[in-house]
């Protein structure tokens, strides 16, 4: 008796209590419309206006979500959660959260090695009010705090580039900084997949005719002669060595372990772009070298430590030097906030042109 009649009484039940709910929707947006928005959005001045908000206390960034595993093709895979709000004056402002996974095997079926979703929420009700591909804006706003470091550094006015791994983030990180550095004219690429390598260097060679586009076979050969080096792989194991710095140069260590730890204990300076960030993460390692007492995680010490942050750089409360005979490296953690601030700009974007597909949630 009690069988499929109650269960049908429950389900009665609970479409009754659930019966009128007020209508909701997000606004959905793939990858086309998130580039469509994007198009109309200066995204180096959004990134920097973050950065000086979280400088001068106008953020919420509480400490990232990490999952790892190992997937059944032996490879690292993990998905990380970042929340965060960058308030305007105090006032309410972006909140949202950037789900970003990736897995070191997805090149090798056709997939970008990392992918995600970008979520805005309310301010007022705290519902999700939009959905968006995050893969292609990850990469931008990654690539926009290598422009700002590369200028907040006192190097702007570069002649030479080496990038170190040339996937999507090579790509999107050269369109950048091409346009950013009106002075170069020589880039060499290098990636453990030398075709990779060679056919990123004849796309930007039929584009960029006044620069001249080379492949070098390994990561010192190509930063012998490179004013700066823009590392973009998926190494765990840091491998370059002090020696194969060019002296003057900046290293921007976007990917977080290709140095070693004495090309990052020897820097002459050290940025970053959130000291508790790094902190906090003994994974990474320059997380490490704090926590085991290698670097101070401020100046002040007889140890190496972290000079700045990025926005201590640009508040003009730190001045940046190039050294003569010694090297600058950036250590940008990545922050969850600077990729909410790039969702509220596209969000806005979409909203004005209505761009996107409504979905309905109830």
């Amino acid at each position: 008796m009690t069988g499929s009649t109650g269960g049908t009484m429950e389900n009665l039940w609970l479409a009754d209590v659930l019966a009128r709910p007020a209508p909701e929707s997000v606004r959905f947006l793939g990858r086309a419309e998130v580039v469509e928005c994007l198009a109309k959005v200066d995204v180096v001045a959004a990134v920097k206006d973050a950065l000086m908000s979280h400088h001068l206390g106008r953020t919420i960034l509480p400490s990232e979500a990490y999952l790892s595993w190992t997937n059944r093709h032996g490879a690292y895979s993990r998905s990380i959660g970042m929340p965060g709000a960058v308030l305007a004056d105090g006032a309410e402002g972006a909140y949202g959260m950037k789900i970003i996974n990736a897995s070191v095997s997805n090149p090798e079926f056709g997939l970008e090695r990392a992918g995600g979703l970008g979520l805005c929420f309310d301010a007022r009700t705290a519902r999700v009010t939009a959905v968006m591909e995050v893969g292609v804006l990850s990469a931008v706003r990654t690539a926009a705090v290598t422009a700002i470091a590369v200028e907040a550094a006192g190097y702007q006015a570069i002649r030479s580039l080496a990038v170190v791994g040339c996937g999507t983030q090579a790509r999107v990180h050269l369109a950048l900084l091409i346009a950013r550095c009106p002075e170069l004219s020589r880039v060499v690429l290098c990636d453990v997949r030398r075709t990779v390598a060679q056919s990123l260097a004849g796309e930007l060679a039929s584009r960029h005719p006044g620069i001249s586009f080379t492949v070098a076979a390994t990561p010192a050969e190509a930063m012998a002669e490179a004013e700066t080096t823009v590392f973009l792989t998926t190494v765990a194991d840091g491998y370059v060595q002090p020696d194969w710095v060019r002296p003057g140069s900046l290293l921007v260590n976007v990917s977080l372990g290709d140095l070693t730890d004495e090309v990052l204990t020897g820097a002459s300076a050290l940025f970053v772009d959130d000291v508790q960030l790094i902190v906090e993460n003994p994974r990474r390692p320059l997380g490490r070298l704090i926590g085991e007492g290698r670097i101070a995680a401020k100046t002040g010490t007889d140890r190496p430590s972290i000079t700045a942050t990025l926005g201590e750089l640009l508040a003009g409360e730190t001045v940046a030097q190039r050294p003569d005979t010694g090297y600058v490296v950036v250590n940008p953690f990545g922050l969850g906030i600077l990729d909410v601030a790039l969702f509220g700009a596209v969000l806005r974007q979409a909203d004005d042109a209505d761009i996107g597909q409504a979905l309905e949630l109830v």
